[in-house]
């Protein structure tokens, strides 16, 4: 039987690592490099989902596979306006973030609904909006690091708070980026070979990660509201060094579940 160790690291962490690092290394043209990454994540979630295709979703973990490769498709829609705010793709992303908020959390909101409830969905999505839409029109010298150590506070975060299955899925999408935030620190910072726009999907998969989370792990609020600030700041904030800002928040994160939380929500 494989060592238990083994088990979570393989698909979390390895996997994803080493597709990564095969697609950037023979992926020359632009369109493999743009259509290919967001795809790499999907083995290792397969893998830790228990090797099968849940071609019927019947938890909220198993949309998440429709969630990538709707968004990615999205991503072929041409801007309809030349003002950036407005053009048809992030306006698509912004809409297909708000059906992915309903169909997640809907079993609590049949059983569960309250004003409480109602307001943290609505954070997520406004907070979520401006990140895709700041992913699409700000030039950040950080993109893939600022969200692989966003996606790794995610990872630590769920995983000590009660959901090995979300940690396990957000440490792969930490890994998927790797290469590309390794490169962007053997740069200093100010090479930028993965695009923002192929970090879309990406993204949608974080904030479904951190939205099961909150609504099935129960993180602290506290918590998520850093987790959603933090690919935020590294994005906003001008420098090479705007990064940091994202690690505070995620550090921050995971001292408050610390410290505050009862790790007795497991999903």
């Amino acid at each position: 039987m494989m060592n238990t160790n083994l088990q979570l690291i393989l698909p979390s962490l390895v996997l994803p690592l080493g597709l990564s690092m095969l697609w950037a290394g023979f992926s020359r043209h632009y369109s493999w490099l743009l259509w290919g990454q967001p795809l790499l994540w999907l083995p290792a979630y397969f893998w830790i989902l228990g090797g099968e295709v849940p071609l019927l979703p019947e938890e909220a973990s198993h949309w998440l596979w429709l969630l990538v490769l709707s968004s990615m498709l999205l991503l072929l829609g041409k801007p309809a306006d030349s003002r950036p705010y407005f053009q048809w793709p992030s306006m698509a992303q912004i809409i297909l973030l708000a059906v992915a908020i309903v169909i997640l959390s809907r079993p609590v909101l049949q059983y569960e609904l309250s004003l409480a409830l109602g307001l943290e969905l609505l954070l997520m999505l406004g907070v979520g909006a401006v990140l895709l839409v700041t992913i699409s029109v700000n030039r950040a010298a950080t993109p893939a690091l600022t969200l692989a150590v966003s996606s790794s506070g995610l990872a630590l975060v769920t995983a000590l708070g009660g959901s090995v299955l979300v940690g396990q899925l957000a440490g792969a999408l930490a890994s998927v980026l790797g290469v590309f935030a390794v490169g962007e620190i053997y740069t200093r910072f100010g090479g930028r070979k993965l695009s923002q726009r192929q970090l879309v999907p990406v993204l949608q998969v974080y904030l479904a990660l951190l939205l099961i989370a909150r609504v099935y792990a129960e993180i602290p609020l506290p918590s998520m509201m850093l987790l959603l600030a933090a690919p935020l700041l590294g994005w906003l904030i001008r420098g090479r060094f705007a990064v940091i800002g994202s690690a505070v928040a995620s550090i921050a994160a995971l001292v408050w579940l610390l410290t505050t939380a009862d790790n007795s929500s497991y999903y």
